[in-house]
């Protein structure tokens, strides 16, 4: 074991560095030199003050700055040492650090539309061009200009007033709901994620629509629950797979759809709400701000046990992530916690913003504006989907939707004509993306809420394009049309 000869240390005594700097410095050279290494023992302050002729307080404060720069360390019984040195590993893999949850996500498929885009009918998001920016401006600088109380923390559920706002819209659909028993999130995405770490542990089962929205598959697989697929029809969800069975959760959209476009009616509504009460759910109905089929939504025939998701980003403009959920005040309650943990709040300043633009019914009279155009594009893709995929038959696509399920041919891979489709400048959503369990299948989700008018014919004269090279070449997988 090494030790340190005083001899050895060399201090300037006519007016440079302090001393107590000086040892330091002496030392932990001595230390990268490698003359003095791991437990090595230091002498007493009372020894080394003595050989250097120099006042203890001095060696006090040499040590001091050491063991600041986790040089030294004292230990109980051996008195002053040198620490081990600590060595960052030679490489580091993040990966190697990932959770079983974040490593089962799947990579987002992205779509490398080939340039020039012809058509993209992959997204289904209002077209921005529809929205009044200006008259938005000037509610956000009037609002912002003159609330102080915006830019600070306040109650997870929300601002009052956008909160009142939001239960005056419910209950013209028939949702009857107090302020206190909505929930502001950043999104209906956020939304869902709060019910699922409230309600659900890993293993639990949750019920979802197959084929439903990729955005809740993600987050039902990121929270590990068991997916239960309930068969969708021209005439909605089966419910039968429920029957007999256990679950925390029912998913359902039974307003438009996403991907295939149906409206539940009534009676079905029924048997669906009946089936997933008799599991035991808690039913989140997915459902729109602004409902048009006039049938009764689940959250009004059972409000006690339904939830209801609501969102701007369907109708109007998705990058507000302004969302909520509407329920009973004992699962309000409970959900706000989680939220509280996760972000405290949604932004106040556009939630003020918002609040005043829905009152105002702006919001209302774009949604107006918008809906006349995307009939027209509605109407160009029906007639050049009839012209040119003669052999493929669709669910949605009646009037005011803007949403196209296509059916393949049996055994024809969806993935495969999206792929193709996309090679040649158009974009369509494979129905692999909203499967339950990730299988791919002979259908395609078509969108025309963001596509040009002029641009729909020609985008789908390019699909059927696709469509047929994937067929010439065997782009087959034997799923059987659903």
């Amino acid at each position: 074991m090494s030790q340190l000869d005083p001899k050895s240390v060399s201090l300037d005594r006519t007016g440079g560095a302090p001393l107590a700097e000086q040892l330091a410095g002496a030392i932990e050279a001595r230390i990268a030199s490698g003359g003095l290494t791991s437990g090595d023992r230091l002498p007493t302050t009372r020894e080394l003050a003595a050989a250097l002729g120099v006042n203890r307080g001095t060696i006090q404060a040499a040590y001091r700055r050491l063991s600041a720069r986790r040089l030294i360390e004292g230990r109980v019984g051996s008195g002053t040492v040198v620490r081990a040195a600590s060595r960052p590993p030679e490489s580091f893999d993040p990966a190697t650090l990932l959770s079983r949850r974040v490593r089962g996500i799947a990579e987002e498929p992205v779509a490398l539309l080939t340039e020039p885009v012809v058509a993209d009918f992959s997204r289904l998001t209002p077209d921005e061009r529809f929205f009044p920016l200006e008259e938005f401006t000037r509610t956000l600088s009037q609002v912002w200009s003159g609330r102080r109380d915006l830019w600070q923390y306040a109650a997870p559920l929300g601002l009052p007033e956008l909160r009142a706002e939001i239960a005056r819209r419910l209950a013209e659909h028939g949702v009857e709901r107090r302020p206190d028993e909505i929930l502001v999130t950043s999104g209906a995405q956020q939304a869902f994620d709060l019910l699922l770490r409230t309600f659900t542990d890993p293993g639990d089962v949750v019920a979802v629509e197959s084929p439903t929205y990729s955005g809740a598959l993600a987050l039902a697989r990121f929270a590990g629950v068991e997916l239960l697929p309930l068969p969708v029809g021209p005439g909605g969800a089966d419910p039968s797979p429920l029957l007999g069975r256990r679950a925390k959760l029912v998913y359902l959209m039974p307003e438009r759809q996403n991907p295939t476009g149906i409206t539940t009616p009534d009676a079905r509504r029924r048997e669906i709400l009946e089936a997933a009460l008799a599991s035991g759910a808690l039913v989140v109905e997915d459902g729109y701000e602004e409902p048009e089929s006039g049938n009764r939504p689940l959250a009004s025939a059972r409000p006690d046990r339904v939830v209801w998701l609501g969102t701007l980003s369907k109708d109007l403009v998705p990058g507000f992530r302004i969302g909520w959920l509407a329920g009973p005040a004992a699962i309000i309650e409970r959900v706000a916690r989680v939220k509280r943990t996760a972000d405290f709040q949604t932004p106040l300043p556009l939630q003020a913003a918002v609040a005043d633009f829905l009152a105002s019914g702006t919001d209302r009279t774009a949604r107006r504006r918008r809906s006349f155009e995307v009939e027209l594009r509605r109407v160009s893709a029906v007639r050049a989907l009839a012209k040119n995929l003669p052999e493929v038959s669709w669910w949605g696509g009646e009037v005011g939707n803007p949403l196209f399920w296509l059916h393949l041919p049996s055994g024809v891979s969806g993935r495969r004509v999206a792929e193709a489709a996309s090679a040649r400048g158009v974009g369509v959503a494979a129905g692999a993306d909203f499967d339950p369990r990730g299988e791919d299948r002979p259908n395609l989700r078509l969108s025309v809420s963001r596509v040009d008018q002029r641009e729909v014919d020609r985008g789908i004269a390019r699909l059927a394009e696709a469509y047929r090279a994937v067929v010439a070449g065997g782009g087959i997988h034997g799923v059987p049309v659903v």
